[in-house]
């Protein structure tokens, strides 16, 4: 992490990214029942480590959050628990990364726009996604709205993903998606879940120097809030 800053400091287009469990488990989980469930690569650190990435992520010297997702479930993570070089790495994060990475954020003292910078905004930006990470004209409709206020403990059973475990199983989180609108059409509010069916569409990037100017042509506007 660090030295990606210091090519920043030299003038190097170098950006950085972090997983939620990053910034919210340490290496005491291996002390635990089940060890196997946090195996990923690279694995969790000393919890002065997490502290560092966590302060490091408020203040902006990392750029993104992304999930890693890797769906595996508990009959596959237990297969090989003899062998940690043969288990499957990796952990199921899709779902939760919006309130594990708000409660993370905001009890380090971030604001709620550096959460969606490294949420949404930087993302879309870095990787060069023409029309998307911000609430702005010609930008994709795609927006969630969520209480900052709503804490409910992490249920990995009744989770939406191919899985059927999380390793942030039993945690307390904040900041839980309340109404999801993709392209325009609500697809989750109140009354559940509301499959639009197959309408995705792949969305080519740009090259990232016509990302920048354009993104440069609408810095005036507002950022994308969540």
């Amino acid at each position: 992490m660090d030295l990606v800053s210091q090519a920043r400091e030299r003038g190097l287009e170098a950006y950085s990214e972090t997983c939620p469990h990053y910034v919210t488990l340490d290496d005491t989980v291996y002390a635990s029942t089940f060890p196997e469930w946090f195996a990923c690569c690279p694995p969790m650190r000393s919890a002065e480590t997490v502290a560092a990435l966590k302060e490091r992520l408020v203040s902006g010297a990392i750029h993104t959050m992304s999930s890693d997702h890797s769906c595996y479930d508990l009959s596959q993570k237990r297969e090989r628990t003899d062998d940690v070089r043969a288990m499957p790495h990796g952990l199921p994060g899709v779902e939760t990364r919006m309130p594990v990475t708000f409660t993370a954020m905001t009890s380090a003292g971030a604001t709620v726009e550096q959460f969606v910078s490294a949420f949404a905004s930087e993302p879309a930006r870095i990787n060069a996604v023409p029309g998307k990470g911000r609430i702005a004209e010609g930008f994709g409709a795609d927006l969630v709205v969520f209480d900052p206020a709503e804490e409910r403990p992490v249920n990995g059973a009744a989770l939406h993903m191919g899985t059927d475990f999380s390793p942030f199983d039993g945690q307390a989180l904040t900041g839980w998606p309340a109404v999801v609108v993709s392209n325009g059409r609500v697809v989750l509010d109140a009354d559940g879940f509301h499959d639009p069916g197959a309408v995705g569409r792949f969305i080519n990037r740009n090259g990232f120097r016509q990302h920048q100017s354009a993104v440069l042509e609408t810095a005036q506007l507002p950022a994308a809030a969540l």
